[in-house]
C-alpha cells in the first residue's frame, strides 16, 4: 500500500481510493479486516458503515456482489466517486445506501457475507470531538465500547443467510464477556479469527456463523 498525502488519494492492490476528512480513514483496524476476509466469487456481500469504501471495492474487485450503507453523507457520495474512479476493476455488481445498520436493507433481503467495523471505543460525553459530529459517530461505542455492535448482533440474524458469515472488529478496551454473552443469546457459532496489538489495545477480528 502506498499513499499520497497531498492529493487525499491511498492505493491498495490496483484500486485508488480518494479520502475525505469528514470519513473515516482506513487504519490498522480496516487492514486487519480486510486480510481475515474470506469470500467467494458471486457471494452477496453487505458492508455496513463502508466510510470510504475500501473493504467493499476490494470484495467487488475479487468477484462479490456488494451492497455497503453508510449513515454519513460524505460517505456516501465518496462512495459513489471511489466506484467511479475504479469502475474498470470492478467484477462483481455494487450498490450504495444511507442509512444506520440495517435500516437500508430491505425485508427478507439476505446475504451470505456481512462485514462491519463498529465504533467500537468505549466513550464518554467528555471524550467526544465535537465538531461536525461525523469523526465521533465512526467512533463512539458508548460507554462499553459495544454500544452499536450489540444493536448489529441483535438484527444480524433478520439478514445474514443460513451458513452465512458475519465479521466484525473488537477492541480489547471494550466489554468482551458482554459481546459474547450477546452473540451466544442469538445462537451463533464464533471465533475470533485474527488479532493484533498496539500499544495497550488488541484489535480482533470476530467471524460468526449462523447454523440451525
Amino acid at each position: 500500500m502506498k499513499k499520497d498525502i497531498s492529493t487525499k488519494i491511498f492505493h491498495y492492490n490496483d484500486l485508488s481510493i480518494e479520502l475525505h476528512p469528514e470519513v473515516y480513514d482506513p487504519a490498522e483496524d480496516t487492514f486487519l479486516l480486510i486480510d481475515s476476509l474470506n469470500i467467494s466469487k458471486e457471494s452477496s456481500v453487505l458492508e455496513i458503515g463502508t466510510g470510504c469504501g475500501f473493504v467493499a471495492l476490494e470484495c467487488a474487485r475479487n468477484g462479490a456482489n456488494i451492497v455497503c450503507t453508510d449513515i454519513n453523507p460524505y460517505s456516501i457520495d465518496l462512495v459513489k466517486r471511489n466506484y467511479i474512479r475504479n469502475k474498470d476493476l470492478i467484477k462483481g455488481k455494487f450498490e450504495v445506501r444511507k442509512g444506520y445498520l440495517f435500516s437500508p436493507i430491505k425485508p427478507k433481503e439476505e446475504f451470505d457475507v456481512i462485514i462491519f467495523n463498529p465504533p467500537y471505543l468505549p466513550t464518554k460525553k467528555n471524550d467526544l470531538t465535537k465538531g461536525s459530529g461525523w469523526f465521533d459517530v465512526a467512533t463512539d461505542g458508548g460507554i462499553n465500547g459495544i454500544k452499536i455492535t450489540s444493536e448489529f448482533i441483535d438484527k444480524l440474524p433478520d439478514y445474514l443467510k443460513q451458513n452465512g458469515n458475519a465479521y466484525f472488529i473488537f477492541s480489547s478496551l471494550s466489554d468482551r464477556k458482554k459481546l459474547e454473552r450477546l452473540i451466544k443469546r442469538k445462537k451463533f457459532q464464533f471465533e475470533v479469527i485474527k488479532k493484533k496489538t498496539f500499544d495497550s489495545e488488541t484489535i480482533s477480528v470476530y467471524l460468526l456463523t449462523k447454523k440451525d
